[in-house]
């Protein structure tokens, strides 16, 4: 069933930091620097209301769209307090962008299992995307988002907004200039999950709300009974493997963003469930711990060879040992850099501080001059490239692959085995079983758009 009310009925109702960026101009002629943008918006609650609020400023909205009516009605109050009109509202992305025409860009902050349908869906009509964490849900989906994107000249973002703040770009050039010496060790840590994970699925079937499409929340998931009290809709989703990717894929793109740049990783070639809770059919489990191998690297920011990493994650309210610290203290979410000449950790799930350890030694530190440009803002970077400017930090050439490695620890909770793991062709090359969940089947009628554009090799 679609659902297109109008308004009136809804309101009434309820540096880049030593990676490769791309830049250049857009598939076609792309709007003018001070040109008002058209967008639309799918998803319009939880994040993905600020996503929808920042990118409408500004702008000139067209559409937007949620599974849950009640949440479009707020919305559409909201966009036209702040003086947006004639939008047209939907609940079936499909048919929004069947409809809509001559968008520039398009916010998607959707359940995980919709971003890389929806977002192809724009990538492939020449739309600009910006995508809320994690990119997608399966490795292969980053990868053919990525490509696309490349291919088309498209502007793009992922939102994982500590990327823009200036604290965690001063220090990823506190840790590419050497202050901790060579790092062999990475521990990254998230007091998340805070959703129910480690559970079995609840029996029987609820009646569907009136506000609810139940056919386009499942979209391209595997059908199955609405079940009441929260059990899927809202924000309980994040735990189930058909529609999430747990508390790693839900904080790793923020907490592993400020080693990730600063440590310049490539792919991981070996990975595992090192320990977890109990493991479930359908669910991630409500704790684990996952370990990583990176491999020796040639740094582009300095020429040098970087040495291969250990690193660890753990999240259910794990953490790294207390000892590894050298003050002892053990933020709540974060990271730990341990190099031959101090520590580095960043307390907070953005990346947006950072100390230098032991305290004596660094006491009268001063960061290098900057060379990382700094942000005007998250939004705005995506909104600059979409006009021609400067690429986003966190473009999809960055962030699709920092969701691939987020992504690949996901899969160690599928298999007890140690996983070799080929990045550049994402193959597990040890555990073929693990084939169907690195690129997926789709409900019919919700398949994934473009996928005779991705080129072999990349």
């Amino acid at each position: 069933m679609t659902f297109e009310p109008t308004r009136r009925e809804f309101i009434g109702s309820a540096a880049v930091a030593g990676l490769a960026f791309w830049a250049g101009g857009s598939a076609s002629a792309a709007p003018g620097k001070n040109d008002k943008l058209k967008v639309a918006h799918i998803g319009v609650g939880g994040k993905g209301g600020s996503d929808t609020i920042d990118l409408a400023n500004g702008n000139i909205t067209l559409a937007i769209c949620d599974i849950d009516k009640g949440r479009l009605a707020n919305m559409a109050k909201e966009l036209e307090n702040r003086g947006q009109k004639d939008f047209k509202l939907y609940t079936d992305y499909r048919r929004m962008f069947d409809e809509v025409k001559g968008l520039d860009a398009v916010n998607v902050s959707t359940p995980d299992h919709h971003h890389a349908v929806a977002g192809m869906h724009a990538l492939t009509r020449d739309i600009a995307v910006f995508v809320q964490k994690p990119f997608a849900h399966t490795i292969y989906e980053c990868r053919l988002m990525t490509t696309v994107a490349r291919q088309r000249k498209l502007a793009s973002q992922m939102g994982n907004q500590g990327t823009s703040n200036g604290v965690l770009r001063e220090g990823v050039e506190v840790i590419q200039s050497g202050a901790i010496g060579k790092v062999k060790e990475l521990h990254v840590w998230t007091n998340r999950p805070v959703w129910p994970q480690g559970i079995d699925r609840p029996a029987g079937e609820d009646a569907v709300p009136e506000n609810v499409d139940w056919e386009c929340w499942i979209g391209p998931a595997p059908m199955r009974p609405f079940k009441a009290n929260r059990a899927y809709h809202d924000f309980n989703w994040r735990g189930w493997y058909d529609f999430g990717c747990g508390a790693l894929g839900d904080m790793a793109c923020h907490t592993l963003n400020l080693p990730c740049l600063g440590l310049e990783l490539g792919y991981p070639t070996r990975f595992w469930l090192d320990s977890s809770s109990e493991l479930k059919k359908e669910t991630f489990p409500s704790w684990e711990i996952i370990k990583y191998e990176f491999p020796e690297r040639k740094s582009k920011h300095s020429g040098e060879m970087l040495p291969a990493l250990n690193m660890t994650w753990y999240d259910g309210n794990k953490k790294p040992a207390k000892e590894l610290f050298p003050d002892g203290k053990v933020p709540n979410t974060g990271c730990l850099l341990i190099g031959d000449q101090g520590c580095l950790v960043s307390d907070g799930d953005y990346g947006t501080s950072y100390k230098l350890l032991d305290e004596a030694k660094f006491k009268d530190y001063e960061p290098p001059k900057p060379w990382i440009a700094r942000s005007p803002g998250h939004m705005r970077e995506f909104t600059d490239m979409v006009r021609g400017g400067a690429p986003a930090m966190s473009n999809f050439e960055y962030s699709g692959f920092l969701s691939e490695v987020v992504l690949a620890g996901c899969l160690a909770t599928h298999t007890t085995k140690k996983i070799e793991w080929d990045g550049p062709n994402m193959v597990a090359k040890n555990a073929p079983e693990l084939a169907g969940l690195i690129d997926k089947t789709y409900r019919p009628g919700w398949e994934l758009p473009g996928r005779s554009e991705m080129k072999k090799g990349q």
